[in-house]
C-alpha cells in the first residue's frame, strides 16, 4: 500500500519504518533540522525489536499537496498535534477538492485527544476518516533524524465514529488496513466503536500526561507514588463524566479496571512531557479542555482538571 504520514515525529516515523520494512510505500511529510535531517542523511528508528536506517522520501506540508494527487496514496496517516488538525482539515479538502475526480484516500488519525476525527470529518468528504489510537507506545525524536521508540506499539482503528452504518467497500477497505498493519508487525485491531477507544485512551492520557508533565517525572514514577493515586482516578473520572457529553459511557468499575491496567505498563516519557522539554506547546486545552468543557456541558466542574491544566499554565509562564 501506499501511505502519507504527516507530522511525521516520533511516534509517525515509528510506524513509518514499520510499513517500509514491510514493503510498503511511505512518504514523510514533517519540517524543520528534523525533515532536513530526513532529507540529506534518511531516517534512523531504533527499537528493542526494531533497527531501522534507511533513504526516506521526505517533504514539507506544502511540498506534499503541491506534488502529490489523491491518486497515488492509498492512506493519510495523520500524526499531528491536535492545535494543527483544523488546519490541516482544511489544507487536505482543498487538496481534495482540487483533485474531486480522483478516487480520494482514507484519512487515519492517529493523535492525542478525541476531537480530531470530529474536525478532519466536518471538513472532509463523507466516509474518508478512520479513528485510530497509539496504544502502549513511547516513541520521540532523540536527533534530527532519529528516533527511540519502545513498547509493542498497538493500534486500534476504525471508520469515524462507528461502524453501524459502513458499507460493504468501507469494511473491506478498513480490513485491508488492519491486515496490512498486521503483516507489517504493528499489532493492531479493528474496533466497531471507535468514538469510545478514543476516549478510554484519553481517559488515560488526561490521568497521567498532564501530571507527569507537571512533575516532569515519567508514568511508572507517577503510578509506583500512592499520594498521587486519588489525584489520577479523579482526573480519570472527571474524563469518564465528560465522555458521556459525547454519547460514550464507563462505569467507575471500567475507570478503576484501566487504572489498575496501565499502573502495570512500561514506565515512558509521555509526549506532553516531552514538549515542555523542548520548549514546544503543550496539547493542554486537547487533553484537560475537553474534559472541562464535556463536563460543563453537564452542568458539572472538573476541578482535577481544571487545577492540573491552571498549575501547568503557571509552571511555563514562568520561564
Amino acid at each position: 500500500m501506499r501511505f502519507s504520514v504527516i507530522g511525521a515525529g516520533g511516534i509517525g516515523c515509528y510506524y513509518a519504518a514499520r510499513l517500509i520494512e514491510a514493503g510498503h510505500e511511505v512518504t514523510l511529510v514533517a519540517r524543520g533540522e528534523h525533515l532536513q535531517a530526513m532529507q540529506r542523511d534518511g531516517l534512523s528508528v531504533n527499537h528493542p525489536e526494531l533497527r531501522f536506517k534507511k533513504t526516506v522520501t521526505a517533504y514539507a506540508t506544502d511540498e506534499w499537496l503541491a506534488q502529490t494527487e489523491p491518486s497515488q496514496v492509498d492512506v493519510v496517516i495523520v500524526c499531528l498535534k491536535g492545535m494543527q488538525t483544523e488546519l490541516f482539515a482544511q489544507q487536505l479538502d482543498i487538496w481534495c477538492e482540487r483533485y474531486k475526480a480522483q478516487r480520494l484516500p482514507l484519512v487515519l488519525s492517529l493523535q492525542n485527544g478525541v476531537e480530531n476525527e470530529k474536525h478532519l470529518a466536518d471538513t472532509l468528504p463523507k466516509g474518508l476518516v478512520v479513528g485510530g489510537i497509539a496504544r502502549r507506545i513511547g516513541a520521540h525524536i532523540v536527533r534530527p533524524g532519529v528516533v527511540d521508540a519502545v513498547g509493542p506499539a498497538q493500534v486500534i482503528f476504525g471508520l469515524w465514529p462507528n461502524q453501524q452504518e459502513v458499507n460493504s467497500t468501507q469494511l473491506a477497505s478498513i480490513n485491508a488496513l488492519a491486515e496490512c498493519f498486521n503483516q507489517a508487525l504493528i499489532p493492531t485491531e479493528v474496533s466497531a466503536d471507535i468514538n469510545k477507544e478514543l476516549w478510554r485512551k484519553l481517559m488515560v492520557n488526561n490521568g497521567f500526561n498532564p501530571i507527569c508533565t507537571l512533575l516532569q517525572i515519567e508514568t511508572g514514577e507517577v503510578a509506583s507514588l500512592p499520594t498521587l493515586a486519588p489525584l489520577i482516578k479523579g482526573a480519570m473520572n472527571e474524563a469518564a463524566l465528560a465522555a458521556r457529553a459525547d454519547g460514550v459511557v464507563f462505569t467507575l468499575e471500567e475507570v478503576e479496571e484501566m487504572f489498575e491496567l496501565i499502573s502495570t505498563f512500561d514506565s515512558i516519557k509521555p509526549s506532553m512531557l516531552i514538549d515542555r522539554e523542548k520548549g514546544r506547546p503543550l496539547e493542554i486545552e486537547e487533553i484537560c479542555g475537553v474534559v472541562i468543557r464535556g463536563c460543563e456541558q453537564l452542568g458539572k466542574d472538573a476541578p482535577y482538571n481544571r487545577c492540573i491544566a491552571t498549575l501547568l499554565d503557571l509552571a511555563l509562564a514562568q520561564k
